[in-house]
């Protein structure tokens, strides 16, 4: 189907009051590096972009081979970013566009690894999507959806068989089916396995894990840098009568984010086909621990509210780093700055959702929303140095 009329953009400019009082040379600093939010919406962003999609088609002619080998391409990345953004439970509303309203999305398209004959053409392909023109497809058919990606989490897969548990030791055919699982590098929750080497084994062990030691945990937190862990546990069992498997998953997430905890029981058909019923079991549970994250994070355009912060700085380097966090942020709006001094500011935040809800969109990108005694307070988190999100994988 053709892409209908869209809805007007849901960004908005960023108003600006400067207090009386501040320097002239302040005030044109905070003035001029001011970003229109619509406009900064529609550059790149990891939920967005999809990329090294393997294309190949062949025609009569390596020319048309390529158009259509790109028109599938094109295709192929727009059902990735419905997957990033929408519950599974709706995707059945999404609909389904033609080349020509698929083409429309797009912000840029690259290429590497070209090949070509006489009638053939193959590339890896990168798609940019406008994130205003995907929000809008999905405004137009009410689809909720949401946009808040995860900090890196940290994955520790502990797997138990005829009673033993088995962390680091080799073969951990549950650690193996992590290892292979498919990797969106672009997805709402960016998962993390741990090295295994030497450093990891003085840390934890698998009795420790399985028996959540909060303590060993925050050291795997520490080592790889990050806020969140996901304890990730599974339990074969052997049904010995039909020769079946069957393995019990228990997802712990520990972390500010969150702590919830997820049981998912998943059946297989032959004993010796583990490996398989493995593989099944890692990629379903990803998606469920996705669908969680994009649950709590769905945007509710049906209630805009308005929250006032105070926002300390030590510097004009500060606010602007605070600024442009807010500006990324797919809950927030709209920002007002009331005042501005020397010392702190104060700002109007009009937002989507609840405050709980703003506040774990805001500590994804290292802010801390914080109320005191009825008054809301914005700051800088301290944070280390971020990990890659490809370490350990």
């Amino acid at each position: 189907m053709a892409l209908v009329a869209t809805k007007t953009s849901q960004g908005a400019v960023f108003s600006r009051g400067i207090s009386v009082g501040l320097s002239g040379l302040l005030a044109a600093l905070i003035f001029v590096s001011g970003v229109n939010k619509a406009e900064a919406d529609e550059g790149s962003d990891k939920l967005f972009t999809v990329s090294a999609i393997p294309i190949d088609a062949t025609s009569r002619s390596a020319a048309i081979a390529r158009d259509i080998a790109v028109a599938e391409g094109q295709a192929t990345a727009l059902e990735r970013v419905w997957i990033r953004l929408v519950l599974r439970t709706d995707r059945d509303r999404v609909p389904e566009l033609d080349s020509d309203a698929i083409a429309a999305l797009i912000q840029s398209i690259s290429f590497e690894n070209e090949r070509t004959s006489s009638v053939r053409y193959l590339a890896d392909l990168t798609v940019n999507f406008k994130k205003n023109a995907i929000r809008n497809v999905l405004a137009d058919f009410a689809i909720p959806y949401a946009e808040t990606r995860s900090k890196v989490r940290l994955v520790i897969p502990v797997y138990e068989a005829a009673g033993a548990l088995n962390l680091w030791d080799d073969p951990n055919p549950w650690r193996a089916a992590w290892e292979a699982r498919d990797i969106d590098d672009g997805g709402p929750v960016p998962l993390l396995l741990p090295n295994g080497d030497l450093a990891d084994i003085a840390i934890i062990s698998a009795i420790q894990v399985a028996t959540g030691d909060e303590d060993r945990i925050a050291k795997m937190a520490e080592r790889y840098q990050v806020s969140d862990v996901l304890i990730a546990a599974a339990r074969l069992e052997i049904d010995l009568a039909r020769n079946m498997p069957r393995v019990h998953v228990t997802l712990r997430e520990i972390g500010p984010a969150g702590n919830r905890l997820s049981i998912h029981s998943f059946d297989g058909v032959a004993r010796d086909r583990v490996p398989e019923l493995l593989a099944v079991a890692v990629a379903e549970s990803v998606r469920r621990h996705e669908d969680d994250w994009k649950r709590d994070n769905l945007l509710q355009f049906d209630s805009p509210v308005r929250l006032s912060a105070r926002v300390p700085i030590t510097s004009l380097g500060d606010w602007l780093v605070i600024r442009k966090r807010l500006e990324d942020s797919a809950v927030v709006r709209r920002v007002e700055l009331a005042v501005l001094s020397t010392t702190d500011a104060q700002v109007r935040l009009h937002y989507l959702g609840e405050p709980s809800q703003l506040a774990l969109d805001l500590a994804q990108r290292d802010l801390q929303l914080i109320e005191e005694d009825g008054f809301w307070t914005l700051r800088l988190a301290p944070t280390a140095s971020k990990p890659s999100e490809n370490q350990g994988e």
